[in-house]
């Protein structure tokens, strides 16, 4: 175990809720991005700034905000960068290769169909090039964006069915990729689990320069997980070079995330196996999964992984339930558990994302229901 005083102290105050109250209603979606010039771009959605939460109503309402990052002395100065009544939410972003920056969200603004998936696309300084709002799917909603090369994928679900699932408040139905080039203009839809089949939906994505890992969860019946599944995308060519393939039988809902990592030429994924045991595997670019390491401390819901790579040894931090942070070392046929770091602070499970400042000082932030939550690590 890590020294708990490596952790900075949580800079929230806690705030009145009603107990069911769900605190992605406060704030829900976080990316960091790296800037072509070495600096960072947060970008998350919330209900103001201090978030306010929901409504008396009960409906959301959240706006994108950005802040720059520098990693020399890291701040949080909050911008308004897209609002509109009713909630734009979880926020999510990626950059291209040529420093365009696409967001998209589940909107509940002006829709036909209850929500929609939008987007918007801007340049390193967010300054707009095809502004929101950009319609991917009326009755489109969960999406999540990565880049490959200078293209954007935006990975969503569509349809829900009602019953079973968290709470027993259902599912979505399908999920489907739409690809865009860097200026945000549409170059291909693909179906990728659509049908009567199954249940599919919370989908995730990472991108390399030559393919996309697509991640999604799997409706169980009558169970209370789901099965995690994925595809390859070939982005360019608009086609999936692997069809769908279950990765991990039985996963927590909402808990498992993807990451490229470059200097491996692998995909990372993460997760949490019934039961709250964590799992990390390594996928080459043909889908081939070249390792599986289970017995790891089981990941935050919606955590992101942060790579250190390119210095010394590849490592993936990831902030752990309830409490904490693991590292794993990364070799390209080998996961390994480097330590795991303890703190009595307990993460919200709306949204964590970080950067590593230096080789070894990690700098996350985190959603919570009184507004983002600074956290520095001093690794070993």
């Amino acid at each position: 175990m890590g020294d708990p005083a490596a952790f900075s102290p949580p800079t929230i105050t806690p705030v009145p809720m009603a107990e069911n109250t769900d605190k992605r209603a406060y704030q829900h979606g976080i990316d960091f991005l790296t800037l072509p010039d070495g600096t960072y771009t947060l970008i998350w959605a919330s209900s103001g700034e201090p978030p306010a939460g929901p409504l008396p109503s009960g409906n959301w309402t959240h706006d994108i905000y950005y802040a720059p990052i520098d990693p020399q002395q890291p701040a949080i100065r909050p911008v308004l960068l897209i609002a509109n009544p009713e909630a734009q939410e979880p926020a999510s972003a990626a950059i291209s290769s040529d420093g365009h920056i696409l967001i998209t969200m589940e909107d509940g603004w002006n829709t036909g169909r209850e929500v929609a998936q939008r987007y918007g696309v801007y340049d390193a300084a967010l300054n707009p090039i095809l502004p929101y709002p950009q319609l991917i799917a009326d009755g489109g909603h969960s999406g999540h964006v990565t880049a490959s090369g200078a293209r954007f994928v935006v990975f969503y679900a569509e349809g829900w069915v009602d019953g079973g699932g968290v709470d027993g408040l259902g599912s979505g139905d399908d999920v489907r990729v739409a690809v865009y080039d860097s200026e945000g203009v549409l170059e291909h839809r693909l179906e990728v689990a659509v049908g009567e089949e199954s249940r599919d939906w919370w989908p995730l994505a990472a991108g390399s320069p030559e393919r996309v890992l697509l991640l999604w969860q799997r409706f169980v019946p009558q169970e209370t997980y789901s099965r995690l599944m994925f595809a390859l995308l070939d982005a360019e060519a608009g086609r999936l070079v692997v069809d769908a393939v279950m990765l991990e039988e039985a996963v927590q809902y909402y808990t498992y995330d993807a990451v490229f990592v470059p200097s491996l030429n692998r995909f990372l994924v993460t997760g949490a196996q019934l039961g709250g045991v964590g799992f990390a595997c390594l996928l080459d670019e043909e889908g081939k999964v070249v390792a599986f390491k289970t017995g790891l401390p089981a990941p935050v819901r919606e955590s992101q992984i942060i790579l250190r790579d390119g210095i010394g040894e590849t490592l993936a931090a990831q902030p752990v339930a309830p409490s904490g942070i693991m590292v794993l070392r990364l070799r390209p046929e080998n996961i390994q558990l480097k330590y795991r770091l303890g703190d009595d602070y307990v993460w919200e499970s709306s949204g964590v994302d970080g950067i590593f400042l230096s080789p070894d000082t990690l700098y996350l932030v985190a959603t919570s229901p009184a507004g983002l939550v600074e956290k520095t690590v001093i690794l070993p």
